[in-house]
């Protein structure tokens, strides 16, 4: 928002130079630019009521410990209520709706040239005298308005949804095919602008308009947000109502609007007409002088905040000696917690005046995040994966081609991106995506993750659930001669996966083929824990990426909201000083068996001596035979009070081999 200093100056009381200035608005939160004689406010998009000269006016007087009082001039007004001018209001959109009927205009001229420099300044396009009147007294305190040429409406007004999709011209010849959550403003001929954001062509007011209908009406915001943007349309009156616009501010400027018409026009007669009001709730908020002295470091006295608040338009409702309720002003749709509050206060009292204290010494905190989500993110930066963070919204065909079980997505009401109306429901698109941007980079090893939320819709509820997933694409290849290149398979990323889930103390660990992931191809496992499933990991299926990746990688999904997160038990022990001796065996198994089930046989005995073991080498041929498969077992024996003979190692496998010959029917390889 543009403003001239020198016009600035007419609503401040103060002599400051525009620099400093400036730098008042900064401070509380209204980042300027100077240019030249012009301060440029960048108003955040929580505070819709600061796009006026009375919202900027209220911060400076409130930085400088003074109340706000309005010293602009208002005609007179009595509204009455009339069913043959406004008949029907839909509540859910519209707050109030008022119409000022003005009759007989005539020697109309231009606005002064003050006026006029100052819209232009503020980069609003000098259109009609009586349009330019009304985007004046927006700018001037904060409340957009509609000039509509009375001798083109049959009345009455109806303030309702649209319910057909005819397409609508707007102010400037363009047409739209607007839709049914658009709020429409209609007359006994059809829709004669959309609530909020744009007039019709039709209705707008000409060189040739005598007889007016100036439109003041307060719309909610949740019903406004974004649609402007669905019809490509950027207007003032969308920019403020999107916003929240104070719903208390309608008769105001429609006062306002008459008294300065005076200054450029005359006319007949005048009618000012009101429909049903649906008010909007109070909002009360409670604050602890003594939660917030702790926060802020500061000892404000209750008198102090009072003041400090009492500036900004928050009235005192109660008050005890430790706490205080205050009304939220009908203008700040933005306040909602106490947390609010202290903001509020502390950028009246000024973020320089708090004092710089030394941070206490205090007990170290034990309450740290040991949650299965915390546990496996660090496991996974430790073994090189980069975590990356992605916005939740994703298209209607992204959202289908991963939604492995027929949920129902969470669609947004108003998306950010029309192309992207949809909650996600896995966290793998994203990823795809920065594997591909990754590739274009020139990166061959890439190894990332995300944990996040993903949505779907549970009857007429929605519901969220964490996931962790994560993409291994490696197709670098070595530059060294001494060194021969891994490939990471399957295999890898299996060891990879059980290792993280070994940080959190999982061991017993089931491995099933997948079936219901869309992400993933038929080379895949699910991962249970019982009969609960945590997690899933295999090659991605290619033609899922939507031409985003195009050679082969691996990646895994866990749900850590389904991992148990049960401290394990760690027992110490001290490590042997004696040596370890290490033995070989070929075993020929059914290729019906699974290591796994190897791995069960000889975990769950007590193999005397024996400290680990691991499956180095397989091998299928002929002299195995057909069905069977010859697995090499590498056991590692140890002792820790002496050294181990030649015969207590023979007689551990010896009683190794009959374990796996009585369970799984093992044979010697000779």
């Amino acid at each position: 928002m543009k403003v001239q200093y020198s016009y600035l100056k007419n609503f401040l009381p103060t002599d400051l130079s525009i620099s400093k200035i400036a730098n008042v608005f900064t401070k509380v939160g209204f980042e300027c630019e100077v240019d030249g004689a012009i301060i440029d406010f960048d108003i955040t998009p929580n505070r819709g009521d600061a796009l006026s000269l009375r919202g900027l006016q209220r911060e400076f007087h409130a930085y400088q410990s003074k109340k706000l009082k309005d010293k602009l001039s208002y005609a007179k007004l009595k509204f009455i209520k009339d069913k043959t001018v406004i008949n029907k209001i839909d509540k859910s959109g519209c707050g109030n709706y008022h119409l000022m009927v003005i009759n007989g205009i005539s020697s109309l001229k231009s606005l002064d040239h003050q006026k006029r420099n100052f819209l232009s300044t503020a980069g609003v396009p000098l259109i009609h005298p009586l349009v330019d009147l009304g985007n004046y007294v927006m700018l001037e305190i904060g409340a957009p308005m509609h000039i509509f040429d009375l001798d083109c409406l049959e009345l009455p007004i109806n303030v309702v949804f649209q319910a057909n999709n005819k397409p609508f011209q707007v102010i400037g010849g363009d047409y739209k095919n607007l839709q049914a959550s658009s709020l429409t403003i209609q007359d006994q001929n059809g829709i004669q602008a959309v609530a909020g954001i744009i007039g019709g062509e039709k209705t707008s007011v000409s060189k040739k308009t005598k007889n007016i209908a100036v439109e003041a009406a307060f719309f909610n915001p949740n019903k406004i947000v974004n649609q402007a943007r669905k019809y490509g349309l950027a207007t003032d009156a969308s920019h403020r109502f999107e916003r929240g616009v104070d719903p208390k501010l309608q008769q105001k400027a429609l006062a306002r609007f008459l008294f300065l018409l005076h200054d450029i026009a005359t006319y007949d007669s005048l009618e000012c007409f009101e429909g049903d009001v649906q008010s909007l709730k109070t909002q009360y908020i409670p604050l602890s002088i003594e939660r917030f002295n702790n926060f802020s470091g500061l000892t404000l006295t209750s008198k102090k905040i009072q003041a400090l608040l009492g500036n900004l338009g928050f009235d005192l409702q109660s008050s005890s000696k430790l706490n205080l309720v205050f009304k939220v002003p009908s203008h700040r749709f933005d306040i909602e917690l106490e947390e609010d509050l202290y903001e509020e206060i502390l950028r009246c009292y000024g973020y320089d005046n708090i004092p710089i204290n030394s941070p206490k010494s205090g007990p170290i905190t034990t309450d740290r995040d040991s949650s299965a989500a915390t546990k496996l993110r660090s496991a996974l930066v430790f073994r090189g994966f980069q975590e990356l963070m992605h916005l939740p919204f994703v298209s209607e065909d992204t959202f289908a081609k991963l939604n492995s079980n027929s949920r129902k997505p969470a669609e947004l009401l108003n998306p950010i991106n029309e192309n992207e109306p949809m909650m996600r429901g896995s966290l793998f698109p994203s990823l795809f995506s920065a594997v591909n941007l990754n590739v274009k980079k020139g990166y061959s090893t890439i190894k990332i993750f995300e944990l996040g939320n993903v949505f779907h819709k549970t009857g007429n509820a929605f519901k969220q659930e964490s996931h962790l997933a994560g993409i291994i694409y490696n197709h670098g290849q070595e530059h060294n001669w001494g060194t021969k290149a891994l490939a990471y398979d399957f295999y890898s990323l299996k060891a990879e996966v059980l290792q993280i889930l070994g940080t959190l103390g999982i061991k017993d660990v089931q491995l099933k083929p997948q079936s219901t992931s869309a992400a993933f191809n038929l080379n895949s496992m699910d991962i249970f824990t019982g009969k609960k499933k945590i997690g899933v990991f295999g090659e991605i299926d290619i033609a899922i990426t939507q031409k985003l990746v195009k050679n082969s990688m691996l990646g895994f999904e866990l749900y850590p909201e389904e991992i148990s997160n049960q401290p394990s038990k760690v027992k110490l022990r001290p490590s042997s000083k004696f040596p370890s001796s290490m033995r070989d065996m070929n075993i020929i198994f059914s290729k019906s068996h699974q290591y796994s089930e190897i791995k069960n046989v000889l975990s769950n005995r007590k193999i005397k001596y024996m400290s680990s073991f691991e499956l180095v080498n397989t091998f299928e041929g002929r002299e195995i035979g057909d069905g069977f498969i010859s697995m090499t077992l590498r056991f590692t024996f140890q002792s820790n009070v002496k050294s181990l003979q030649e015969s207590e190692i023979n007689h551990s496998m010896d009683y190794v081999f009959t374990l796996l010959s009585k369970a799984l029917k093992a044979k010697i390889r000779s």
